[in-house]
């Protein structure tokens, strides 16, 4: 008798055993982009130290090719000061073309909405509860914000899709933190933390966000990142055709013609009219950062991204991505043709 009850218990605590086991290893499926639950802002701020800046150490070629990359000033066009770093990239086959200091963390202004519109757009297909008609009302802060902006009013209740429109078009700050306030649970400690868990998940060397539009924050901190690491990000943000209408709209207009409000739309992002095929997709300036872009085109269905930052003037960015662009295609045929023979 003893024997059989000795069997017995063994056979359950191998059940048991093989059961932990199972639960342990099983993978944890992946939470929904910006489903997070309101929490005080002391124990969001906690959870986001954890989140450091992405090691600037990751082996190259991770991402991309560097193998055939022009490096650093030996660019056969000038218009890159000491400052400026950047990179471009061929899109359809991850090779970088050039590239200065592509892993250096440098301030990125209001470039930062990049992320912010992603995790939206994350939220927009991961969400049932989500769509782009969603009211969302102006509160305080959103109202309080300054830099670029359509001047938001807490009386004032607007569609999810006309918030990130402005985003896209005028780089609107109001916007953005309402945004980013409203998908993050009424909390903006939790949709920073999610931005830097984004960023790590896509390995941006060189990253931290403090805040979602990228104006100078407390004690004069500024969201950071790396040529490389918004070039990863960009590729991310050109899967979705309407954000892309967007940063490709010159002009557009918000709050109905009528109101005492109406704004009309000007695209930040002069390269539009300048250089053909460009589509996209952010600009910003601080004087941390300069003046910077984050720039894709597209010419005879091949897509370029370029991101820069570090110059002094907005014209002086635009005339150097112009002519980045034009060599850039120029250097993505050749390399194609010798990869032929």
């Amino acid at each position: 008798m003893k024997k059989y009850v000795f069997i017995t218990l063994v056979l359950i605590l191998a059940v048991l055993t093989y059961i932990f086991l199972i639960r342990s290893n099983s993978a944890e499926p992946e939470s929904k982009a910006i489903q997070v639950q309101p929490r005080i802002t002391v124990e969001a701020d906690a959870a986001q130290k954890k989140y450091k800046l992405a090691s600037t150490n990751l082996k190259f070629g991770k991402f991309f090719d560097y193998r055939k990359a022009v490096w650093d000033n030996k660019l056969p066009i000038n218009g890159c000061n000491q400052s400026c770093t950047g990179i471009l990239v061929d899109l359809d086959t991850h090779k970088v073309l050039w590239a200065k200091e592509p892993r250096k963390g440098v301030p990125i202004a209001s470039m930062t909405k990049m992320m912010t519109l992603l995790l939206a757009f994350e939220a927009l297909d991961k969400r049932a509860d989500l769509d782009l008609d969603t009211p969302i009302k102006v509160t305080p802060g959103a109202a309080g914000m300054g830099g670029s902006q359509v001047y938001l009013d807490v009386k004032e209740t607007h569609p999810l899709g006309e918030l990130l429109k402005t985003m896209a078009i005028k780089s609107a700050n109001d916007s953005a933190y309402l945004v980013g306030e409203y998908l993050g649970g009424n909390s903006m400690a939790h949709f920073i933390m999610a931005m830097n868990q984004r960023a790590y998940k896509l390995r941006m060397p060189s990253t931290k966000f403090v805040n979602v539009h990228g104006l100078p924050g407390d004690n004069k901190t500024h969201s950071v990142s790396s040529p490389e690491g918004l070039a990863i990000l960009s590729e991310q943000l050109l899967q979705y055709p309407l954000l892309i209408k967007w940063t490709s709209t010159k002009h557009d207009s918000f709050r109905p013609e009528e109101s005492k409000g109406y704004q009309f739309l000007t695209n930040t992002n002069h390269l539009l009219l300048a250089c053909p095929g460009v589509d996209g997709i952010k600009t910003g300036y601080t004087r941390a950062a300069g003046f910077c872009v984050t720039a894709s085109c597209l010419r005879g269905g091949k897509r370029l991204v370029a991101v820069v930052s570090g110059f002094k003037s907005a014209q002086a960015r635009k005339a150097f991505v112009e002519k980045l662009f034009n060599w850039g295609y120029r250097r993505a045929l050749e390399l194609g043709n010798k990869a032929k023979k």
